[in-house]
């Protein structure tokens, strides 16, 4: 079963998303932040992340960046998300959903990326 990473502060957005990827059979770890994200990730790797942008402490850029310069973490696949910011040009993400978005987009994207 691969282990998911889902990381945004909107803790309505969290919730539902946790479900949603829960009941297609994998496992969710959440984080609130980037920091909190990064630190779970060092304690438990995850198979992929799925990272809100625009959040308070550490956004999902400055994630992507930590989660690179760590060799452990550096090829762990990485989806960005946002209604308002995309990734800069070169980014190292798998994909990016613009919000809101369908359920079916996300789950189609996890289901691509093939995971353990």
């Amino acid at each position: 079963m691969a282990t998911v990473l889902l990381v945004d502060d909107d803790v309505n957005a969290l919730d539902a998303l946790k479900e949603l990827i829960g009941q297609e059979g994998y496992r969710v770890m959440t984080a609130a932040d980037g920091t909190h994200a990064l630190r779970s990730a060092l304690a438990e790797p995850p198979d992929v992340v799925i990272s809100d942008c625009m959040m308070p402490d550490m956004d999902g850029l400055t994630l992507m960046r930590e989660l690179r310069r760590n060799r452990e973490l550096a090829n762990v696949p990485l989806v960005l998300m946002s209604a308002v910011v995309t990734p800069p040009p070169g980014a190292d993400v798998v994909g990016f959903l613009r919000k809101p978005f369908a359920g079916s987009q996300l789950i189609d994207m996890l289901r691509r990326m093939q995971l353990p």
